[in-house]
């Protein structure tokens, strides 16, 4: 082979070895803007004993149900009512964050955990009766913290057939809640 040939064949490799190797220089595609809040100590639940609240639903007839699953009966309303939220900054919401094992993987409504059970659960609402999924939406009612640091979170606890023939029994479930702040 040629000596001319082989030395420029080694600085073209060299050149593109270079190359490659060499910075890209690209515009920007965007910014990440990032932002937050600080806020004070959490709100305190005023309707709760040692932050446990009770919500009684009315007893029902069997018959009160549809004869199918998913029939409900028995909404109950009830709220957390928050006191000694943090005001500042202003405008900051406050939702409660449902977890737990007495959660229903499939369909989100709280297990019936009583000895003599029935075959219902028991299903959370929103104020206006919308139906909650604990599984898929977790923190399903927000509430701004108002300017004396009170916010309230309306819900109802309803009886739900889990089979289309319900039957006598006890009904107990429960679930637990953390408070969220946006």
């Amino acid at each position: 082979m040629n000596p001319k040939s082989t030395l420029l064949a080694t600085a073209l490799a060299v050149a593109c070895g270079a190359l490659a190797l060499a910075p890209v220089a690209n515009a920007a595609d965007g910014t990440i803007s990032i932002t937050g809040k600080v806020i004070a100590p959490t709100c305190s639940v005023s309707n709760a004993t040692a932050g446990n609240l009770p919500v009684k639903l009315p007893a029902v007839l069997t018959s009160a149900f549809s004869g199918s699953v998913g029939s409900t009966t028995g909404a109950t309303p009830f709220n957390l009512a928050l006191t000694g939220c943090p005001t500042n900054p202003s405008g900051v919401q406050v939702a409660a964050q449902f977890s737990g094992t007495g959660i229903n993987t499939t369909d989100g409504n709280l297990i019936n955990t009583a000895a003599s059970g029935s075959n219902v659960e028991v299903q959370l609402t929103n104020s206006a009766g919308t139906a909650i999924n604990l599984n898929t939406t977790p923190t399903p009612v927000t509430a701004t913290i108002d300017a004396s640091g009170n916010a309230t979170l309306n819900y109802q606890a309803q009886y739900y057939a889990a089979v289309a023939a319900v039957t006598a029994g006890a009904v107990q479930a429960s679930v637990q809640y953390t408070l969220t702040y946006q």
